[in-house]
């Protein structure tokens, strides 16, 4: 019984089903760390493992694999469905073919690293801006209200002297913050994902890359360069579905197609997935798809504005805005 009871601790970010679609058969893949000094090869059992990851914490306190277990039924379908419209080349593409897809895909962008990493960094700032912008009459209250009790000027010091040293400290969310965020976002994302038009493009000789963030959201060419790109505002979505397939959700209701692959639309591709790449690259053995390219180095920080958010402090609190005021445009 207690076999039974065992959680599963082993978590694959990118699941194995997919990794597959790029390893040779011994299941082996070339993994690339960004910016490409460190090559060598890996399992697909290992490629992309993290302890815990998708552990719940209950309310009673105990720990639960149950969104691992859906995350599995998930790419249970995902793997049948990508038999059917890659392998078997289905056209059209079936309803639940589609449907088991875009499900997939819609828990492959919320379910990965870069997810959780900027959700934590913007529940950082937003702690810092309110830390800066209440200052030290805020912490008074603050602290008045736990000790219950009037704290001394020097409790308030010790304190601020703490806290408006933003880069002294970090605040980290719970995981579980993560994990609801993806299970809310994933029928609104697989929705988005499903109403878009569908383009597979084959390749016969030329490869594609995948990455540990391998469904890419891409900016409309007029997409101002200081706004990022969400699942609404995207222009398209890149999906490197093996070595030799990619799916491009195009604009909403637009016409599904089958195109054969160029030379340029893979090098093209190609960037676009090293682009956002979180911190590893995954080709097939044989393939070189990233000959000639110069590789990014891995982000420290995923959101910007940290630096901005560090001179946000005003040990008074932050004066009022004066009524009228005008504010930048740009």
């Amino acid at each position: 019984m207690a076999g039974k009871d065992k959680l599963q601790r082993r978590h694959h970010i990118v699941p194995k089903f997919y990794l597959r679609r790029f390893a040779d058969q011994r299941g082996l893949l070339n993994r690339v760390l960004l910016p490409g000094d460190v090559r060598h090869a890996v399992s697909i059992n290992d490629a992309t493992v993290a302890k815990d990851f998708y552990l719940v914490e209950e309310e009673d306190g105990s720990r639960s694999d149950r969104v691992e277990k859906l995350l599995s039924s998930i790419e249970t379908e995902a793997a049948d469905a990508f038999r059917v419209v890659v392998d078997r080349e289905t056209w059209p593409i079936p309803d639940d073919a589609r449907i088991a897809i875009a499900s997939w895909a819609a828990f492959q962008i919320l379910r990965t690293t870069v997810q959780r990493q900027s959700g934590a960094e913007l529940a950082d700032m937003l702690f810092k801006l309110q830390m800066g912008a209440g200052g030290k009459p805020q912490l008074r209250s603050m602290l008045r209200k736990n000790l219950n009790r009037e704290p001394t000027e020097a409790e308030v010091e010790e304190l601020w002297t703490k806290v408006s040293n933003f880069d002294s400290y970090v605040v980290a969310p719970h995981p579980n913050s993560h994990i609801k965020t993806m299970l809310d976002l994933m029928p609104k994302a697989a929705h988005m994902f499903y109403e878009r038009g569908w383009s597979l493009i084959r390749w016969k000789r030329k490869s594609l890359v995948t990455s540990d963030h391998p469904v890419v959201l891409v900016a409309d060419p007029d997409h101002p360069k200081w706004s990022g790109v969400g699942l609404r505002t995207a222009g398209a979505i890149l999906v490197p579905l093996d070595r030799r397939t990619a799916l491009w959700m195009k604009a909403p209701k637009a016409a599904d197609e089958q195109l054969p692959g160029t030379t340029l639309m893979a090098n093209g591709f190609n960037w676009l997935i090293v682009g956002q790449a979180h911190k590893a690259l995954f080709h097939h053995p044989d393939d070189d798809p990233l000959a000639g390219m110069s590789l990014p180095h891995p982000r420290g920080r995923l959101m910007g504005g940290y630096e901005q958010v560090k001179g946000f402090v005003f040990p008074d609190g932050m004066p009022p805005i004066p009524a009228g005021a005008d504010f930048p445009t740009s």
